[in-house]
């Protein structure tokens, strides 16, 4: 199953955004999907990663009213990646040293400049600190990664347990596994992905797989029976379980 990639395109001049857009969806090459979505102001902005929680955001700088630092200061950074689209290189040292942008791009933008700056988010997204579930297939929730405890399979759906939430979701845990790439998690079973932060220990004999507190999914107690393979618990040894 294709994962999705959000795009958010921030440009004060429509046909500018729309370009961009047109590049990134018919043209870059990457492995997921990509969706676009332009927005031509930092109020809009703002409300999209809100209710969206996009994964990359190609913003413009010098934009009328509120800028592109007005529209970083407004939201959480950590949750995507940004590359500055801007015709003026005088900015370049601020969103470098104070905003750790992924690239600064001047315009006009060439499809190399695009395709360079999927490249390098590809190359950094190998440690993953977010993750998004949509649900409803419309809002997209942000959760960290580090706040998973399991994701357990469910035919071609996904059950991922957060604290006390349960999201069921449209994915295999294959899928998953493959977007979240977190050193923390580990395949323990066929049918699930485990958080090690959250196991206390396995199990002398049975081989099952002990959590530090009591599972809870949507209210209800998860008696869940997750047994390792002996070949599996050579694995384990770098968390002295």
């Amino acid at each position: 199953m294709t994962n999705e990639l959000l795009v958010l395109v921030v440009d004060d001049e429509p046909k500018v955004g729309e370009l961009l857009k047109q590049i990134i969806e018919k043209k870059v090459k990457f492995d997921d999907k990509l969706v676009v979505q332009t927005v031509t102001c930092v109020r809009e902005a703002v409300k999209f990663v809100s209710n969206y929680s996009p994964d990359l955001v190609f913003l413009d700088i010098h934009m009328p009213e509120e800028n592109g630092f007005d529209f970083l200061n407004q939201v959480d950074k950590q949750s995507f990646e940004v590359v500055f689209t801007t015709a003026y290189d005088q900015y370049a040292i601020e969103a470098i040293n104070n905003h750790n942008c992924l690239m600064y791009l001047l315009k006009p933008i060439d499809l190399e400049d695009v395709q360079s700056a999927f490249d390098k988010f590809k190359e950094k997204a190998g440690y993953q600190y977010y993750y998004k579930i949509i649900k409803n297939n419309s809002k997209r929730h942000l959760i960290k990664v580090d706040d998973i405890i399991l994701c357990k399979a469910a035919d071609n759906y996904c059950d991922i347990y957060v604290g006390e939430t349960k999201y069921l979701i449209s994915k295999t845990l294959g899928a998953i596994e493959s977007k979240i790439m977190h050193q923390n998690f580990m395949r323990l079973h066929r049918s699930y992905l485990v958080n090690m932060d959250f196991v206390s220990h396995i199990e002398r004999g049975t081989n099952k797989v002990c959590f530090k507190k009591e599972l809870v999914g949507n209210s209800e107690c998860l008696d869940l029976e997750i047994i390792v393979t002996n070949t599996k618990l050579k694995d384990l040894n770098k968390w002295n379980l």
